[in-house]
């Protein structure tokens, strides 16, 4: 819909709990809540009455968790405004937009903060992004975009996005390989934050002198959801064990990434042959899809990549791969967010592990992992091979197919069997 706000419409879990998490404060004015405070109180300016309170906030509520639009919030401002008789300050369609895109975007943003903060073990640089969607940019906001700094730079403290009234700034995680993909060797260098006095709500009843970021709108020098983190906001469940596969595999991987594809498979192999390390992959596996599918993808970053450890082609594979005239770059194989949220179920790295066989599609270069049921369709894992020394090779989807039809492939010549049988 045209009314919903440009990023963030779709609720997550993260985000409504966030907001759900705040207690209800009376104002007479918006400068009586200052920044980080937000992120424990809910107000609307000049309501204190506490039932209108409650009625503003059940509209808000509705709005973040079914993802209704900026006039489904008017209609029921307009009905709680009757309701009560409200003499507020500003004009209906402007005071409206401010509660509406207000209370998302820095909702949109605590839920986002939780879950960059537990991936930033695999992810540990965020890039600032300006919205191409914002008709009037503010210049130092266009400045700022495409800066690269870690999760941990102390500027997020007071530059974390939305950074101003109707601001659409986003933040993105990356990961080191992503860094190189843009030409960077490392983060950037944080600008100077220069702090500025500012008096605020000098028309009001509670006129204050605050500090601000320049390029900051007075209010929103802080990061949305940083404190509530910080003091127990039960963040994104990220599984344990994707932590522990990350630091007990991570360099092996990388390793076997530089290697050519037999050497690197023959590395692997003895890693996966390791006690554990198979169920660490498929419990890891599991937890990520479960988690993507309950945040709607909601979270999951914008930057392809292939973070998460499915598998590698064996010797075997490799071997029978050469034979048919393909030498592929490397033996690892990885998963992105998006690909792993399209998973028909957790179990890839199972299926790669133990498929009763693997074909070549000739025409499209992937491998296809196929487990055949008894009388019944075959569940084949689809996987892009890349021919990039270095690259890894890409879980692209798990698709459900007719008994019967991998064999006419087959016998036509589209398929080349390299391991099992059908």
């Amino acid at each position: 819909m045209a009314d919903r706000v440009a990023y963030g419409s779709l609720p997550f879990k993260e985000q409504i709990a966030f907001f759900r998490n705040k207690r209800n404060v009376l104002t007479e004015a918006w400068t009586d809540v200052w920044e980080a405070e937000h992120d424990h109180a809910f107000m609307v300016a000049g309501a204190n009455r506490i039932d209108l309170l409650v009625d503003l906030r059940a509209a808000v509520d509705k709005a973040i968790a079914e993802g209704t639009g900026l006039e489904a919030f008017r209609h029921d401002f307009d009905a709680i405004v009757a309701k009560y008789g409200w003499a507020y300050n500003g004009g209906r369609n402007w005071r409206t937009r401010v509660i509406y895109e207000t209370n998302l975007r820095t909702s949109y943003a605590a839920g986002r903060y939780a879950q960059l903060q537990a991936l930033k073990s695999v992810r540990p640089f965020w890039r600032y992004r300006h919205s191409d969607a914002v008709q009037h940019p503010r210049p130092m906001h266009l400045a700022w975009n495409g800066l690269v700094l870690a999760a941990d730079d102390t500027w997020w403290a007071t530059h974390y996005p939305p950074n101003g009234w109707g601001c659409q700034c986003t933040v993105e995680a990356l990961n080191a390989r992503d860094l190189k993909r843009l030409g960077k060797d490392g983060p950037d260098t944080a600008p100077p934050v220069d702090m500025q006095q500012v008096l605020v709500g000098k028309n009001g009843p509670h006129p204050r002198q605050v500090e601000t970021p320049a390029g900051v709108d007075p209010g929103f020098g802080y990061a949305p959801g940083k404190s509530a983190f910080e003091r127990g906001m039960p963040p994104v469940q990220v599984p344990p064990s994707r932590q522990l596969l990350v630091r007990f595999t991570q360099d092996t991987i990388n390793k076997a990434a530089q290697l050519p594809a037999l050497a690197g498979a023959e590395l692997l192999g003895q890693l996966l042959a390791r006690a554990g390390i198979a169920q660490v992959l498929d419990a890891t596996f599991t937890a990520w899809h479960r988690w993507l599918i309950g945040i709607g993808l909601a979270g999951a970053a914008s930057v392809p990549s292939n973070d998460l450890v499915v598998g590698s082609l064996d010797r075997d594979t490799v071997k029978a791969l050469a034979a048919a005239g393909v030498v592929p770059g490397s033996a690892p194989i990885g998963a992105g967010d998006a690909s792993v949220a399209r998973a028909s179920n957790g179990g890839v790295p199972g299926q790669v592990r133990d498929a009763d066989a693997v074909l070549l599609d000739r025409a499209s270069g992937q491998l296809l992992y196929v487990n055949t049921g008894v009388g019944g369709p075959a569940t084949v894992v689809r996987v892009q091979l890349t021919k990039v020394p270095g690259a890894i090779n890409t879980y692209v989807g798990t698709e459900t197919v007719p008994g019967g039809s991998l064999s006419g492939r087959l016998a036509s010549g589209e398929l080349v069997l390299l391991q099992g049988e059908l």
